[in-house]
This record gives structure tokens, C-alpha cells and sequence, in this order.
């Protein structure tokens, strides 16, 4: 029973740990593979993940004149 519920712990936690990659690809983000390999690399560290938690949430900057506007 304890190794089932260290299984489930260790499991909880890598989901954590990755919650920036998996946020940053379901949404689509322009630097995904960035924040992959900021969130594998330097996720360890409480700032590393931030960031990569920062830079997978923050929307996209909208461009002037871009094709989506309607006049």
C-alpha cells in the first residue's frame, strides 16, 4: 500500500513539474520548446519554473494591422 501511494505522489509531482510544458503546448504558445526546455532544465529552481509558468500563461502581444482585424 505505501508503494502504491509513493507512486501516486511521485506521479502528482511530475505532473506539477511539467504543468508549464503541458500549459504552453495546449495553448499554443509561439515558444513552446523554450519553455520545454526551460521547464526540464531549470524547473528544479522556484524561478525557473515561474518563469516558465509566467511564459506559458502570458498571452500573446497582438501586432498593428495584423490579418485578424475587421474594418
Amino acid at each position: 500500500m505505501k508503494s502504491l501511494l509513493a507512486l501516486v505522489v511521485i506521479l502528482a509531482l511530475a505532473v506539477l513539474y511539467l504543468l508549464p510544458s503541458y500549459m504552453a503546448f495546449a495553448r499554443g504558445a509561439k515558444d513552446r520548446w523554450l519553455i520545454l526546455v526551460i521547464n526540464v532544465f531549470l524547473g528544479g529552481s522556484i524561478i525557473g519554473w515561474g518563469v516558465a509558468f509566467y511564459m506559458a500563461t502570458r498571452t500573446p502581444k497582438k501586432v498593428a494591422g495584423s490579418a485578424g482585424t475587421s474594418a
